[in-house]
């Protein structure tokens, strides 16, 4: 059970991001539109981070409620991650260098935009399965029974961070050391809960966590870049293999074009993600962040 205090503060944050999720839910055809699409699936992941930090029996149907949300990002997933993908096919083909080049990425436009339009249907009827329960729920004030634990509001927010630390950060030399696609993706939503976590317990900061917060995002949008090329390059090569079986030489040769750029890209993201992972660990980031709380540097972390 959390102290009365960041229990409150926790509330609090579920208020913020509920108004703001529902904000988005009530727009006239946000699924129809890329930008809004993201916002709510961003909103929905914000809301579920503040319900991962909430005590679960305090919140009536939160299983379900959090199941709910789960579901609704990932109906959005694949409508998400297609629309990314023709983003870049887009500006890859503003650079073609060649009109056969233009043309091969014209010809994957069309695959991909036939693959969205089927996702956005199966989006939509998903969506109608789906059936959001009554959200508003959770703004009911949550009964808050005895015993709470005796600690302050910052020393419930370390330990509420502390372990979500350990899981987004501790592995960050193993992922520099080996190039792992799916690996990587992992721990950027690990990162994103950390940083969504960080942003919920705001309240108890001393100090503004954005220092910290600053290297959790730059971590975040290089293992974001990584994964969306990581995608495209084996969407790429899917493609790349059907051409060849239907014996396409001219337009297999352009995607092999095309491929070498994407994966230059991929590996030059990946160096500046080591660049950027190099000297963070949990250890590092716990000491700059206890003092942004106002406590005392961990003992075992002191020089």
């Amino acid at each position: 059970m959390h102290p009365a205090d960041l229990a409150i503060l926790l509330h609090r944050a579920l208020e913020v991001r509920l108004a703001r999720l529902q904000e988005l839910l009530g727009q006239a055809h946000w699924s129809e539109d890329m930008e809004q699409l993201h916002q709510v699936r961003v909103a929905a992941r914000r809301l579920g981070a503040v319900l991962d930090l909430v005590d679960p029996e305090v919140y009536p149907g939160h299983k379900g409620q959090r199941r709910a949300l789960k579901g609704l990002v990932d109906v959005l997933g694949l409508p998400r991650e297609l629309d990314v993908h023709a983003d870049h096919l887009r500006a890859h083909h503003l650079e073609a260098r060649s009109t056969t080049q233009a043309a091969v990425i014209e010809h994957l436009l069309e695959q991909v935009d036939r693959s969205r339009a089927k996702a956005r249907r199966t989006m939509a009827k998903e969506l109608h399965r789906l059936r959001l329960p009554d959200l508003a729920r959770l703004l009911e004030v949550p009964a808050l029974p005895e015993p709470f634990q005796r600690a302050t509001l910052q020393e419930a927010a370390w330990t509420c961070l502390e372990p979500r630390i350990a899981a987004a950060l501790g592995d960050l030399a193993a992922l520099s050391a080996q190039e792992d696609p799916t690996a990587l993706h992992k721990a950027r939503v690990r990162i994103k809960k950390l940083r969504y976590a960080v942003e919920a317990l705001e309240g108890a900061f001393a100090l503004p966590p954005e220092p910290v917060q600053k290297k959790l995002r730059e971590l975040q949008t290089l293992l974001g870049n990584h994964h969306d090329l990581a995608a495209l390059e084996a969407l790429l090569w899917k493609a790349e293999a059907r051409l060849r079986s239907h014996d396409r030489a001219t337009l297999c040769g352009g995607v092999l074009e095309l491929l070498g750029d994407v994966a230059e890209a991929r590996r030059s993201v990946f160096c500046a993600f080591v660049t950027a992972a190099e000297g963070q660990d949990p250890a590092i980031f716990g000491d700059d962040l206890r003092p942004a709380l106002g406590l005392p540097l961990l003992k075992e972390s002191r020089p």
